[in-house]
């Protein structure tokens, strides 16, 4: 399924009715796929999800639980993931949790993003901040499994 191919109102209506698909395995490349509206962040931090999630290649290692930037090789912002609730959206989802990161604490107090696996290669994900909906839902992404 090609998800950028998808306008705000149906990326919403899969994130809620797709049944979580497997446990991801492995490393995925990330393309954000637009910011959540109304409401989301203010034009600073718009700007700094564009320059890290829009500008700037990046993905995760899900074997390893860690976010990486640039290249595979270059891995920060550890998380801890498990299944449960979004805080956003009504779905059953795969949240990622940044408690257990060596990030400056502001930061993995701060961090928190979900995935909504679809299939093996595929997922789509909401990124964002610990805070409730409308202030930590900030932009969809999509998750594309890499080769070995």
């Amino acid at each position: 399924m090609d998800l950028a191919s998808l306008n705000e109102r149906e990326l919403e209506d899969l994130y809620r009715s797709a049944p979580l698909g497997p446990t991801p395995r492995g490393r995925f490349r990330g393309r954000m796929l637009g910011f959540v509206a109304p409401g989301g962040p203010g034009p600073a931090m718009r700007l700094l999800d564009r320059a890290l999630f829009e500008w700037t290649p990046y993905g995760i290692d899900f074997d390893r639980s860690l976010w990486w930037f640039v290249a595979p090789a270059l891995r920060v912002g550890r998380f801890r993931a498990s299944v449960g609730p979004s805080r956003w959206r009504e779905a059953e989802v795969v949240r990622l949790e940044y408690d257990v990161s060596r990030l400056p604490g502001p930061l993995r107090r701060i961090l928190y993003d979900e995935v909504k696996p679809l299939d093996e290669g595929t997922a789509l994900g909401l990124g964002g901040v610990n805070a409730e909906r409308g202030r930590g839902d900030h932009f969809f992404f999509a998750l594309e499994r890499l080769g070995s």
